[in-house]
């Protein structure tokens, strides 16, 4: 199934105390990327994240954002009074030993972060990282999800322009036959004209002929050209995600419209092969895209 390498998806997940919340971000680049910002309790785990995001992405550049929490209990705080009592007898005997005047303020005592005492209850380790896991999966769940539809997006997107692809091919492939009849015509008189009524080998010079318009001949790249349209919707509908084969596919495209339009003998002919380089390169844009 194709897929977008852009891409956002958001998961949580609560296991015991633990609240688990992940974030995983989602552009394009050329292979598999990954940026892990993870809380200090799980940088053990951080391997074990990769692991579970290249399971499920092939190509791209992702951060992954993941932070926990204790639940409701979290941010109740309350003053350790005995400890308060302590650290102020401390200053007031410093004070005296210093022999200063200024009394003790308030914000002295603030600077003891000891003094507060949060009421949240522990979380266990497995706890924090069985919550990470579930939300991670939910995470990727939903980061597939936005890919797939991105990519159902350009999968229409890249079709339609196949078809425009094949309705030029048509238009050229008749114009030219037409055209070659006509050049080999125009031959013909251009070495009469330079004869002059003198005797010339009609055999040699019919294969003269077809041998200088066969060189203006672009059969063969719209056959070739064609067979690349089939692969390329080919790939299009394909099981697996193939960003990758399709930009590959797209430069022997641009090869074959190269050729046809060095072979060109015409203006009509030159202008439907720059309509389809122009076309073929508004879907190397869109395939950059692609996983």
């Amino acid at each position: 199934m194709i897929q977008s390498m852009t891409g956002f998806g958001k998961g949580e997940a609560t296991v015991g105390d633990c609240v688990a919340g992940v974030e995983i971000r989602s552009v394009n680049s050329r292979y598999l990327e990954m940026n892990v910002k993870l809380p200090q309790t799980l940088s053990t785990r951080e391997m074990e994240i990769r692991e579970m995001v290249r399971q499920n992405v092939g190509r791209g550049k992702l951060t992954v954002m993941v932070s926990t929490s204790t639940g409701s209990k979290e941010g109740e705080i309350s003053v350790d009074a005995e400890s308060v009592k302590q650290v102020l007898n401390l200053l007031k005997s410093l004070k005296k030993t210093a022999k200063l005047t200024s009394p003790v303020k308030l914000e002295h005592l603030l600077q003891f972060r000891d003094l507060f005492k949060g009421s949240s209850v522990d979380v266990s380790d497995g706890e924090e990282w069985e919550a990470v896991k579930a939300a991670t999966e939910a995470a990727l769940t939903q980061l597939r999800e936005a890919r797939t539809t991105e990519g159902n997006s350009l999968k229409a997107d890249l079709g339609t322009r196949i078809d425009k692809l094949n309705s030029s091919l048509k238009e050229i492939e008749t114009l030219a036959k037409q055209r070659a009849e006509d050049e080999k015509s125009k031959l013909r008189q251009k070495v009469s004209d330079v004869l002059n009524g003198k005797d010339a080998d009609p055999s040699r010079l019919e294969l003269e002929i077809v041998l200088l318009a066969d060189k203006l001949d672009i059969t063969e790249e719209i056959v070739r050209f064609r067979t690349h349209n089939t692969f390329f919707m080919q790939l299009l509908n394909g099981e697996d995600s193939n960003g990758r084969r399709l930009n590959f596919l797209l430069q022997e495209m641009n090869r074959e419209a190269n050729t046809m339009g060095s072979k060109a003998f015409d203006a009509e002919l030159s202008h439907l092969v720059v309509e389809i380089k122009e076309e073929l390169e508004k879907m190397r844009e869109q395939v950059q895209n692609l996983e």
